[in-house]
C-alpha cells in the first residue's frame, strides 16, 4: 500500500468525536475512477456520510458492504455517500474495488489536499488511520467525526451505529432559515 497507515486522531470508539460545535466542511473536488469530478457543494441541502478508506484495508473491505446497505436504505431520505480513496493503485484500484462490493455510492480518488484540510495531515504528521468519517448535515457543517474500533465486536453492530449516526443527522432540523414566500404585488 502506498501509505504506512497510523492513527491520528484521538477518537477512539464509533461514536465519539462530535465536535462542540458543528463546523463548515472544507469544500472539495474530486474525481471518481473513471475521471468524472464530483464537488462537496453539490450535495448541500443533503446529509453527507464521508468516509477516507484504502481498497487493500481489511475493516474498510468489511465495511463497504454495510455503507451500501445504509446508502440504499436512506438515499431517498436524503443520503449522500462519499468514499475517498487514499490508494496507490488509483483509478484501477477503485474500479476493481467498486464491483467487488457492487458499490453504488460515490468513490472518489483523493489527494493530499483533502488529506490535509479533514485529517490535518502535516510535514510532521504524514499517515492517518483509515477508515475515519466525517458526518455532514444539510447545512454544510461537520457535526460527528467517526474513526471506528479496529476490534471484530465492531463488525457485529458496526450497522446499526452507522444508522444511529445517520438518522440523527437526517432528521436534525436545518439551521438555515426558510425562504420568505413570495409575494406579488
Amino acid at each position: 500500500m502506498g501509505i504506512v497507515l497510523l492513527a491520528i486522531a484521538g477518537i477512539g470508539a464509533f461514536g465519539q468525536g462530535t465536535p462542540a460545535k458543528p463546523y463548515r466542511a472544507p469544500d472539495f473536488t474530486l474525481a471518481d475512477w473513471q475521471g468524472n469530478k464530483v464537488s462537496l457543494t453539490e450535495f448541500r441541502g443533503r446529509a453527507v456520510l464521508l468516509q477516507f478508506f484504502q481498497t487493500g484495508c481489511p475493516v474498510c473491505q468489511r465495511e463497504a458492504p454495510l455503507l451500501e446497505q445504509v446508502y440504499r436504505e436512506y438515499k431517498d431520505q436524503g443520503l449522500v455517500v462519499i468514499g475517498v480513496s487514499h490508494d496507490a493503485g488509483g483509478p484501477v484500484a477503485l474500479k476493481q474495488f467498486a464491483k467487488r462490493f457492487d458499490l453504488t455510492y460515490f468513490l472518489l480518488l483523493g489527494d493530499l489536499e483533502i488529506a490535509v484540510r479533514y485529517l490535518g495531515i502535516t510535514p510532521q504528521v504524514s499517515s492517518f488511520d483509515v477508515p475515519h468519517f466525517f458526518l455532514i448535515n444539510k447545512d454544510g457543517n461537520i457535526v460527528k467525526e467517526i474513526a471506528p474500533d479496529k476490534d471484530k465486536t465492531f463488525a457485529q453492530d458496526e450497522k446499526g451505529r452507522l444508522e444511529q449516526a445517520v438518522l440523527e443527522v437526517l432528521h436534525s432540523p436545518s439551521a438555515q432559515r426558510p425562504k420568505p414566500a413570495a409575494t406579488s404585488h
